[in-house]
């Protein structure tokens, strides 16, 4: 019987994934920080190894015994209080478990990073605009290089990238996307940036923890699957999401410059140790043409993502239920 370690269980796709993993022939264990933030339903019927994955020591525990890790864990936040967070928990943390997962023949590993992972296919010009990656992206690219050096040493590795996800989940940072379909719905997002009908892909995030489990199954060693849904521009997913819920926003497309200001207090806010969910380098990840083409992880997983529409929808009834709280949509908005 498999058992599989899965990081990252509390986060946005790890509470999608974790059902579906509990259900299997197969005996599941998590590593958490906060056994409490795991559900109530599922606490009895996973192994909890409580740490922090930075531990090696925690790591080397977490993994004895296991056959899959299942990696999902990671900082994802537009900006910290210490830059060096990020290459932290998302690049050193990510070699310490692959060195646990070497010393005890873990059979497969599944790495969850990003399609931030990799340069845009273009980006549109704005002056004054950095065009680095964010600090986040550049630490999920040092994350997959540690993860090459591990299969080129000979051990099984996956890399997958999920790319920008929605769906239920916890109102946190990683689920930015759908703060952005719920804003958009009340009437609260007034602009957009100017930015020359660049495309992303969005996924819902069932999508995504299928993915997981699909590369954990059939995935070739030393591959890398983009978890992709739909490519669309921004407009064109507003547009969708008001064909679904019957209402058209006014957005306006305003030059990046204009919100610049606003971003470099949101870095600076950050610094002094507050929160904020724009800097100066995620305007450029706006601005950056990012299609994805998913054929690979069609051909070698059976990767069948459902349609934009259909995800949308899914969302937006979940959103009819969801209980009050910072982004709650009034039903009669959805009806």
């Amino acid at each position: 019987m498999k058992t599989i370690l899965v990081t990252g269980a509390t986060g946005f796709i790890g509470r999608r994934l974790l059902p579906r993993l509990v259900t299997g022939d197969q005996h599941v264990r998590v590593l958490v920080r906060d056994p409490d933030r795991l559900p109530h339903d599922l606490r009895p019927r996973v192994e909890i190894v409580r740490g922090d994955l930075g531990d090696a020591g925690v790591a080397d525990r977490a993994v004895t015994g296991v056959t899959h890790v299942l990696h999902l864990a990671a900082l994802a936040k537009a900006c910290t209080r210490d830059p060096r967070d990020f290459h932290r928990l998302n690049a050193d943390a990510v070699s310490i478990l692959l060195d646990a997962a070497a010393r005890r023949r873990v059979e497969r590993f599944v790495h969850v990073s990003s399609v931030l992972a990799l340069p845009p296919a273009r980006r549109v010009r704005a002056r004054g605009v950095p065009h680095e990656p964010t600090t986040y992206g550049a630490s999920k690219t040092a994350s997959e290089d540690a993860v090459r050096r591990y299969v080129a040493a000979g051990h099984d590795a996956v890399i997958v990238r999920p790319t920008r996800v929605y769906g239920p989940g916890p109102w946190n940072d990683a689920n930015g996307t759908t703060q952005v379909i719920a804003m958009y719905l009340k009437g609260r997002m007034r602009v957009r940036l100017l930015d020359g009908d660049a495309e992303a892909n969005y996924v819902h995030v069932d999508d995504v923890a299928r993915g997981i489990e699909l590369a954990a199954e059939r995935g070739r060693c030393g591959a890398a699957y983009m978890l992709g849904g739909e490519n669309a521009t921004l407009k064109g997913f507003f547009a969708a999401i008001g064909d679904i819920a019957g209402i058209r926003r006014l957005v306006l497309p305003v030059p990046p410059q204009a919100v610049l200001p606003v971003a470099l207090l949101g870095a600076l806010w950050c610094r002094l140790g507050g929160q904020a969910s724009l800097t100066p380098a995620w305007i450029n990840t706006f601005l950056e043409h990012r299609p994805a083409d998913i054929s690979a992880a069609r051909a070698d997983l059976g990767y069948d993502p459902m349609p934009l529409h259909e995800g949308l929808r899914r969302t937006l009834a979940w959103l009819r239920t969801e209980e009050k709280g910072p982004w709650h949509v009034p039903v009669e908005i959805l009806n």
